[in-house]
């Protein structure tokens, strides 16, 4: 039986080694680790880090003691999560002056932004379920749940990016919608998706 449960500290590493493989060939993390050996191992000190900040933001999907998914998201931002917002396109401005890896990053990080809703609205971040879970339904189950829970208080709209055709045939199942597109490579592009407020699922 699958259980959703909020992530915990101590599950920063099994969920950082699980997205940092599943996430090792995306095309849009490419923009931001464009070392292809050095990416998954980029990509799980990253995943490792936000965990450990971040547990309240993270939904785990568990079976018999072991993870089999991860879906890392955002609230909608206020009066105090705007200038947590600002503090962070700061550090990025900073970045952007001595690394030429931050200025590709970041210019597709705003490309995407500039498809986001004004209004307050969710963040899907990332979603992913580790290699044995893959095609069983994780990523379904963790989106209805959280899903179920905006829907619960609000309800408000969900924002994300859709970085395959496989991912945004998913999201379009529950209720996503494309806005635009974001190139990340030669004849390759993501998919900015919304999900108006109180959508239905598919």
């Amino acid at each position: 039986m699958v259980e959703i449960r909020p992530a915990v500290a101590s599950d920063a590493q099994t969920i950082g080694e699980m997205l940092g493989e599943a996430f090792g060939a995306d095309p849009a993390w490419a923009q931001f680790f464009p070392d292809e050996a050095s990416r998954p191992a980029r990509l799980t000190a990253h995943y490792r880090r936000h965990v450990r900040r971040h547990p309240d933001r993270v939904d785990v999907a568990v079976e018999d003691g072991q993870t089999l998914g991860a879906l890392l998201w955002e609230p909608p931002h206020r009066e105090a999560g705007r200038l947590t917002r600002w503090g962070g396109r700061i550090a990025a401005a900073l970045a952007l002056l001595i690394s030429p890896t931050a200025r590709r990053g970041r210019a597709h990080t705003r490309a995407v932004e500039a498809h986001r809703p004004s209004e307050p609205h969710w963040y899907f971040h990332d979603i992913a379920a580790g290699p044995r879970a893959r095609g069983k339904g994780i990523g379904s189950a963790l989106l209805r749940h959280r899903l179920d829970i905006i829907d619960q208080g609000g309800p408000e709209p969900v924002f994300l990016e859709a970085t395959t055709p496989g991912s945004r045939r998913l999201y379009e199942r529950f209720g996503f919608l494309p806005v635009g597109t974001v190139p990340t490579g030669p004849g390759q592009e993501s998919t900015a998706m919304i999900r108006p407020a109180g959508a239905q699922i598919g």
